[in-house]
């Protein structure tokens, strides 16, 4: 899963599956080639390749399902960014794109990526019977919809209304990091036709891993410049966002992300004694999860 190669191979896909076309507008083309490009460490991409591989997908099918799901946080990303929303001005260790490209171009591309997104996870599940096609709509409609990302970013945003506590911060992590977190779980394991109790397993460590990947983010705002941490920091208080860090404190932040790890690790050995094909879950939460997550929290 953390090989150079599956990252080199993604990030190759990733331009290739992308909406930019030759006879796609000149700045909307080059603003999606410019986003398909500025590649993360592609952690959402990299499990959803690993899983659909797992469950039967082959090479080029489990590209485009990683794909699709990277294509709607790049649109995220993109939305984020904006002055209306996080007014940010570097991400990833560049210039944001609507600082590139204008903001007009940074909305039409993310609706470009959205697009591409749910077109290439139509193709995935094209040959699985109707009652998996029909799930999987549903997942997309929960993740992304007003229950899921879309409804924590709106969350997000009116955070400064809320009484600001701990359970107000968690609860938008669990609809904004949680949700994306849980397409890029259920999404692909959909294919392996989960029993009730790995369905129930898989929700808590995808609970436990958004959780804890968002509290070191959290803490990444709270404690790094933009240069440490690669795009623009300081936003949640400057802002008056959703931020573990300041709600209860460094030190308490910390704690409570060593706690999650912890509950993931149990999460996963309880799907390892359920079955051996969930044991990609065991890898990504080894090599990601943990090195990312610890590191900021330490």
């Amino acid at each position: 899963m953390n090989s150079p190669h599956t990252y080199t191979r993604l990030r190759v896909a990733l331009v290739e599956n992308s909406p930019a076309l030759a006879a796609t507008d000149a700045r909307l083309r080059d603003i999606i080639t410019f986003a398909a490009d500025n590649t993360g460490k592609l952690v959402r991409a990299r499990l959803v390749f690993a899983a659909a591989q797992a469950h039967g997908l082959e090479g080029g099918a489990a590209e485009r399902l990683a794909c699709a799901v990277e294509y709607f946080h790049v649109a995220s990303l993109l939305l984020d960014d904006l002055p209306c929303m996080d007014d940010a001005f570097t991400r990833r260790g560049r210039p944001c794109a609507h600082k590139v490209y204008g903001e007009a171009p940074a909305i039409l591309g993310a609706l470009a990526f959205i697009n591409r997104a749910y077109a290439l996870s139509g193709f995935a599940f094209a040959m699985y019977p109707a009652d998996v096609r029909m799930q999987a709509t549903a997942c997309l409609d929960a993740c992304l919809g007003p229950a899921g990302l879309l409804g924590g970013q709106a969350a997000d945003l009116s955070f400064a209304e809320s009484d600001r506590s701990a359970r107000a911060v968690s609860a938008v992590a669990m609809r904004k990091t949680g949700a994306l977190f849980w397409l890029a779980v259920y999404f692909p394991a959909l294919l392996a036709a989960p029993s009730p109790g790995e369905l129930r397993a898989l929700k808590a460590l995808c609970v436990y891993w958004g959780q804890a990947y968002q509290a070191a983010d959290d803490l990444q705002d709270a404690l790094m410049n933009a240069f440490e941490a690669g795009k623009t920091t300081g936003r949640d208080r400057a802002l008056t966002r959703p931020n573990l860090a300041h709600a209860i404190g460094v030190p308490a932040a910390q704690a409570r992300i060593a706690r999650l790890l912890e509950q993931a690790r149990r999460a996963v050995a309880v799907l390892d004694g359920k079955s051996a094909r969930w044991s990609y879950l065991g890898g990504f939460h080894r090599e990601f999860v943990e090195p990312m997550v610890g590191a900021v929290a330490a």
